[in-house]
């Protein structure tokens, strides 16, 4: 929870039905395509969404990187058959291993993926691929499609902003319709990042390295971790090998550019894995470093640390737990402001104190849109200078069976004293060149790392016995991370 800024939901735009636009020839596939959102439609419903992406993922703080990466996908969309859409490529704080497009032209990297690239061409191969999706007009297919089969496309919302359904919630509200697409997308998409790599000048063969290494981080995770960005993608090695064939038709060796240097030296310093100044859980207990507070959840509970809440689901996905900042300054202001709120139903309230804290709770009801009645509990606390809100809610035919884990959870919210927490700083990679050859065994002898030779030799992108020349730049990771319980 970097808790950066305040800020409050932002429903997914519901498409209204759309006029049948015709079925026109694409220009960057050559193929005709039953569309039926306007270009407009498409860019809005992308604005909407990428809105979302930065109040519930955040982005990575880091000026220089987040220049880097858009000026790349600027040059990359440049050369596309849609120059003229408002492009923006974005770096997300998550540490999955993944990249996704939006609607109209908003495309976002995770700085997970960015630690296992080892060139400027796998980041430009990855971007060109996400254009692809885009000139391809994959999602204005996929909504149509729903349209057609009369399914819709939009989240219902609620008269309770602050109130999420709860698969939405979890899944980060993004919609996973705009996220996934068919293994002929990707297939296609794939042929587009070819295309707009090399007239940027990038070496193609570049591509062979990165589903080389989707497919090993598949591995180490024992094949239940597959990249989100390989989660309805084709295998990783079959699209490897269709990658090599692509190349042996265009020609085979291809030279252009690499830029293996450039990019190492750009990400030097990013952080690796979990950081915990964002927050952390320790077991069902969230803790957060900067802020300096901890909250304990319902052991068993499925939880997520999001750029601007924290939250926890049930496990039968009826009672949702969710911790946000409010976006007043005194608390009776906040308290008001939630209770006050159409849809909303007090119960009762009263003001209290929590662990010696001031704050806020009332019992509410609440309606959604489309007349689900929903019990819970809000609490609002002051604390260091802001106001927390923190709601549990539920169905009502479940209240009996969530009312204790919510009182117990709400009422758990504390200050954070443990100084390893309080202390613990991220693992960030480091950039070194050799001064001479070496194997990556003997390198992590030389220059420790905080991570295992295997991670070592994955984010490297060889193998662990694999000799790398003098004056080349190696990768390691520094800083212990997580602090131990």
């Amino acid at each position: 929870m970097s808790v950066i800024k305040r800020t409050r939901s932002f429903p997914l735009v519901v498409l209204a039905a759309a006029t049948v636009m015709g079925c026109p020839v694409n220009p960057a596939t050559g193929e005709r395509q039953l569309i039926l959102i306007s270009e407009a439609e498409e860019i809005e419903l992308g604005r909407q969404v990428a809105e979302q992406v930065e109040a519930q993922m955040g982005f990575y703080d880091d000026p220089d990187l987040q220049e880097y990466v858009n000026q790349i996908g600027m040059d990359l969309a440049s050369r596309s058959e849609k120059p003229n859409l408002p492009w923006s490529f974005k770096v997300v704080d998550d540490v999955v291993v993944n990249a996704f497009a939006l609607p109209g032209g908003f495309i976002f990297v995770t700085r997970g993926i960015l630690a296992h690239f080892n060139s400027e061409a796998e980041l430009a191969g990855v971007l060109g691929h996400e254009i692809g999706h885009v000139t391809a007009r994959h999602s204005a297919e996929q909504i149509s499609r729903a349209q057609m089969a009369q399914l819709g496309v939009g989240v219902g919302a609620v008269f309770v902003p602050e109130i999420a359904t709860y698969g939405d919630f979890i899944n980060v509200g993004l919609g996973l319709l705009f996220l996934k697409f068919g293994r002929d997308d990707e297939r296609q998409s794939d042929d587009l990042g070819f295309r707009y790599m090399t007239r940027a000048g990038y070496d193609p063969s570049e591509m062979v390295d990165v589903f080389d290494m989707l497919g090993r981080v598949s591995e180490a995770a024992g094949g239940g971790g597959i990249p989100a960005w390989l989660s309805t993608h084709p295998d990783p090695g079959e699209r490897r090998e269709r990658m090599a064939e692509r190349l042996v038709e265009a020609g085979g060796s291809f030279g252009g550019q690499v830029g293996h240097e450039r990019y190492l030296r750009v990400i030097d310093g990013l952080v690796f894995a979990v950081n915990p100044r964002n927050g952390f859980f320790r077991g069902s207990t969230f803790l957060h470093p900067d802020l300096q507070f901890q909250i304990e959840f319902p052991a068993e509970w499925r939880t997520q640390n999001m750029a601007h809440a924290v939250a926890a689901l049930s496990p039968d996905e009826d009672a949702l737990i969710q911790l946000t900042l409010a976006d007043e300054d005194a608390i009776d202001q906040a308290a008001d402001s939630f209770f006050h709120q159409e849809g909303i139903q007090i119960r009762s309230r009263s003001s209290d104190r929590i662990n010696g804290l001031p704050a806020h709770a009332g019992y509410f009801g609440a309606t959604t849109g489309d007349g689900t009645e929903l019990r819970g509990l809000a609490v609002f606390i002051e604390y260091k200078g802001d106001i927390y809100q923190i709601l549990g809610y539920t169905l009502s035919g479940e209240w009996s069976t969530y009312a204790g884990a919510f009182r117990s959870s709400l009422r758990s919210f504390d200050r954070l004293t443990d100084r390893d927490a309080l202390h613990a700083q991220p693992r960030r990679i480091e950039i070194i060149t050799l001064d001479r050859a070496m194997t990556l065994s003997e390198f992590a002898e030389r220059y420790p790392s905080s991570v295992d030779i295997a991670t070592l030799a994955l984010i490297n992108g060889v193998g662990e016995d694999d000799t790398i020349a003098a004056g080349e730049s190696v990768k390691r990771v520094v800083g212990e991370g997580l602090p131990e319980e």
